[in-house]
């Protein structure tokens, strides 16, 4: 695997448990989860974007 698509699932497991949480309306460290996983799929493109195929 290369390292994008290792960090794209880390990024997607973050969101998932920041959609959890906000489910359980654990309302201040939802926000902060899904923004942190947000931030991990945006940074995976632009590592992508670098990675030499």
């Amino acid at each position: 695997m290369k390292l994008s698509d290792i960090i794209l699932i880390i990024g997607l497991v973050i969101l998932g448990v920041g959609a959890a949480l906000s489910v359980k309306d654990i309302e201040p460290w939802a926000d902060y989860v899904l923004i942190t996983g947000a931030v991990v799929v945006i940074i995976r493109g632009f590592i992508r974007n670098h990675e030499k195929d």
